[in-house]
């Protein structure tokens, strides 16, 4: 015998409905501050240049509508003899976003502790010889030379856990657990 559902009598249906008719918050800056609560999310991304949606906004074109010729209503048009339209009010909202996302992130790409050390004991003991590391008893995952280049290289290529190797190396120190993954 199974129990259905029941009903809680100690929530507060009021307090509940005002909170879910409560806009989220905005976090985006730029939106943020050209948000207007008077208007709906369509027309306040419309007037930001943005779509609310993209299928509405650039639909696929079908067949029937690519043969049939597209009529334009005299009155749309203005004295030169093109169709007018009405862009955005907000542009400058348009070019913030543009901004933030052609903004370049840094690098975040790191190797594990333990791939650092795989790599660093094969570079110590063959050096540059990969086919010589693929043959190597503690090969665990049987990697080719080709992988083992690429890893190798990988793990040459991120600074933050390369250069600490290299000055242990330089030093003298013992080079595989000087270079530990800092996050």
């Amino acid at each position: 015998m199974t129990k259905g559902k029941k009903y809680g009598y100690g929530v507060n249906r009021r307090r509940l409905w005002k909170k879910s008719r409560k806009m989220p918050t905005i976090t985006c800056k730029p939106l943020k501050e050209a948000w207007d609560q008077r208007k709906s999310l369509e027309k306040n991304l419309a007037d930001m240049g943005l779509s609310a949606n993209p299928n509405k906004t650039i639909p696929i074109p079908k067949m029937k509508d690519k043969l049939k010729p597209r009529a334009v209503d005299i009155s749309e048009m203005d004295k030169t003899g093109t169709v007018e339209s009405s862009g955005p009010s907000k542009i400058y909202v348009l070019h913030a976003l543009e901004d933030m996302a052609n903004v370049p992130t840094g690098r975040s790409i790191r190797i594990s502790q333990a791939m650092m050390s795989y790599c660093t004991r094969l570079m110590e003991k063959y050096g540059e010889d990969y086919k010589a590391m693929a043959r190597d008893p503690k090969n665990y995952y049987q990697d080719t030379p080709k992988q083992i280049r690429k890893k190798i290289n990988l793990f040459k290529s991120i600074p933050e856990q390369y250069n600490p190797y290299i000055k242990g190396k330089k030093t003298g120190e013992g080079s595989t657990n000087e270079c530990m993954d800092t996050r």
